[in-house]
């Protein structure tokens, strides 16, 4: 019996297409940030340029990228979106800012305790039902950044200070590409045996 594809794999083969932007904060998708060194040197010797992604909904701690003609798996800068599918995302960030209607600037460290419960009320109702809800047509993902993401923004809590226990990590503002000679981008593939196994979950939402 052969073994289950692993997420970068998965996500170049099934995952949504999208065309992005890249720049030097990288590339956004559902305003979740995406950035490493091989995307700061393919950049260097221009402002920005259009790539071809491929993101998976179940797992949007990473997405894909074409780089000429190899797809390399770039991660999220936020650590905190392993295994966190795009509903779950779009359900804490709609709950947020109903708690903030005034702001639309969302406290990331509540948003991912959001995560947290949503998750776990999601993994316990896909058990019992064994369904999955989710639509990620192109008309739905543009339904969710008008009516969930437009105009957001979020942002970390400068005074918190961050300890081995909590979720996420500190991320520049911008990674810098190194000084050596640009080399060819490498493929960044994951061992055969390295499978992912990201959460599913299930659309549960409280309008």
């Amino acid at each position: 019996m052969m073994p289950p594809p692993d997420m970068h794999t998965a996500r170049t083969v099934f995952g949504q297409h999208k065309t992005a932007t890249l720049d030097k904060t990288g590339i956004t998708i559902l305003k979740v940030r995406y950035h490493s060194e091989l995307l700061a040197n393919w950049l260097r010797r221009q402002d920005s340029c259009t790539v071809n992604v491929r993101w998976h909904p179940k797992d949007i701690s990473a997405v894909s990228v074409q780089l000429g003609d190899q797809w390399y798996e770039v991660p999220s800068v936020d650590a905190s979106l392993e295994g966190v599918s795009a509903q779950t995302w779009l359900t804490a960030t709609r709950r947020i800012k109903a708690a903030n209607p005034t702001s639309n600037r969302l406290d990331l460290v509540a948003v991912r305790q959001a995560i947290k419960a949503i998750a776990a009320r999601n993994e316990a109702a896909m058990a019992a039902a064994s369904l999955n809800l989710e639509d990620w047509s192109e008309e739905a993902f543009a339904r969710a950044e008008k009516n969930v993401l437009a105009g957001v923004e979020f942002r970390e809590r400068a005074s918190t200070p961050q300890n081995d226990n909590e979720l996420g990590r500190a991320v520049p503002d911008h990674v810098e590409p190194s000084d050596a000679s640009p080399k060819a981008p490498r493929h960044t593939g994951k061992h055969e045996n390295d499978a992912a196994n990201p959460t599913a979950t299930l659309n549960v939402e409280e309008d």
